[in-house]
């Protein structure tokens, strides 16, 4: 039994191998077999290139907003402040949770930065900077100069001091009308003047456009409140970011009404969602380029299936059964097939490496949010590519396959002869 299936292997390697004698390369690199190769190939590239860009997308968006962010948000309902007792309170809860790393103070407001003739909208932080830089990695953004922990200060998006046309050392005026003095000649805004001491630069337009950042002090001084807060910041363990939602829910059982308890992947879950969706809808989409190539690749072999009826005939009549026969053209067909994958592949992720390491394709950040392309090639993606477009080139040399069942021995001898 054993010596059979050795001789059954050995036959089908030969008709293998004949495809790439010098007689058989004239048949396998055929013009349509090349044609079919380059139409398998731009399809896994296009595939390849596609998921790099959104994975490298998607990636950047999370790592950037994570980086800014914090992963949890404890907050009070109805915009009430949080009471310095109240946060050590929550503190001594928080330090309980082991997945939870380090926590933060902040208080948050919205207003305007004005310089000279220049005005700005902007979201005002306050922060305490040397808990901040535990629960956010806001402090490797900072580009030029560096935070001041006390003092009038401020750290302010890169966009923005291109908007207001300011260096490190100027000074600005913030302006809020929350907490603003109520007057016999109407409401007076809230306003300080600080020095600006850093620019930071996240690579996302929503946040270098619109952040303004204070030392904590200088923050309750501007909105005339003391050892108050708008907020705390929770930032968690490596391991436990992606449950943050389920770590979120947790503590807010444990805190319950007046408290609300907010994470980062239902903040953004609409964004990230959308990311999705279009990854997979592109490389639905794209997919068709290959299954297209699919359909030649199924005209090149009912045609060489055809041409070589005469040697159909011949082995069947010297016994070859049907699928020993269809195993060899399902080979060639596969080895046709997996050679564009396998140049798809090679070509697409040096495209991928190009567009990594070169700037030379320009991006809008004020609409696709971050200011350049980003391409990370995942394993996942490779796999499910392979898979994807094996399946294809399998379904496509399955009909032409039928056709040699249907051939008969005898008859294709006679008519050869003929």
């Amino acid at each position: 039994m054993s010596f059979l299936f050795l001789n059954l292997m050995n036959f089908q390697r030969f008709f293998i191998k004949k495809f790439f004698t010098i007689k058989g390369k004239r048949d396998f690199f055929s013009f349509s077999s090349i044609v079919s190769i380059v139409s398998i190939t731009i399809g896994v590239i296009a595939l390849t290139v596609s998921l790099a860009l959104f994975s490298g997308y998607y990636d950047t968006m999370k790592e950037i907003i994570l980086g800014v962010n914090s992963h949890i948000y404890i907050l009070k309902f109805g915009n009430e402040t949080i009471q310095h007792e109240e946060y050590m309170r929550v503190g001594s809860m928080l330090d309980e949770v082991g997945a939870v790393q380090s926590y933060a103070p902040f208080l948050y407001t919205e207003g305007m930065a004005v310089k000279d003739a220049d005005i700005a909208g902007v979201i005002i932080r306050g922060l305490d900077f040397e808990k901040e830089i535990e629960t956010s990695e806001i402090g490797r953004f900072i580009e030029e100069g560096a935070y001041e922990q006390d003092g009038d200060f401020a750290i302010i998006g890169k966009n923005i001091a291109k908007r207001l046309h300011i260096t490190i050392g100027d000074t600005i005026k913030l302006i809020t009308p929350m907490n603003a003095d109520v007057t016999f000649a109407g409401m007076i805004p809230s306003s300080i003047e600080v020095e600006v001491s850093g620019i930071f630069s996240s690579g996302m337009f929503e946040f270098d456009n619109s952040l303004v950042l204070l030392p904590m002090k200088t923050a309750q001084e501007f909105l005339s409140i003391s050892d108050q807060y708008s907020g705390i910041s929770v930032k968690l363990q490596r391991e436990f970011v992606e449950e943050a939602d389920k770590i979120a829910s947790s503590i807010q059982q444990e805190l319950s009404y007046p408290y609300n308890v907010s994470n980062w992947i239902d903040l953004n879950k609409n964004l990230f969602s959308l990311l999705k969706l279009e990854k997979w809808v592109i490389f639905i989409i794209i997919a068709l380029i290959v299954l297209v190539a699919g359909f030649g690749l199924t005209s090149v072999l009912s045609m060489h299936i055809l041409d070589k009826r005469k040697e159909i005939g011949i082995l069947k009549a010297l016994g070859t059964t049907n699928k020993d026969l269809k195993k060899i053209f399902f080979s060639r067909n596969m080895i046709i097939g997996f050679t564009g994958i396998l140049l798809g592949l090679i070509i697409g992720l040096l495209i991928s490496l190009l567009l990594t390491h070169t700037d030379f394709i320009k991006i809008e950040s004020d609409v696709y949010l971050i200011e350049h392309l980003v391409v990370e090639n995942q394993p996942i993606d490779f796999i499910l590519i392979i898979l994807v477009s094996g399946i294809i080139i399998a379904l496509s040399s399955y009909f032409p396959l039928r056709r040699i069942s249907q051939l008969q021995a005898v008859s294709i001898i006679r008519i050869s002869k003929k």
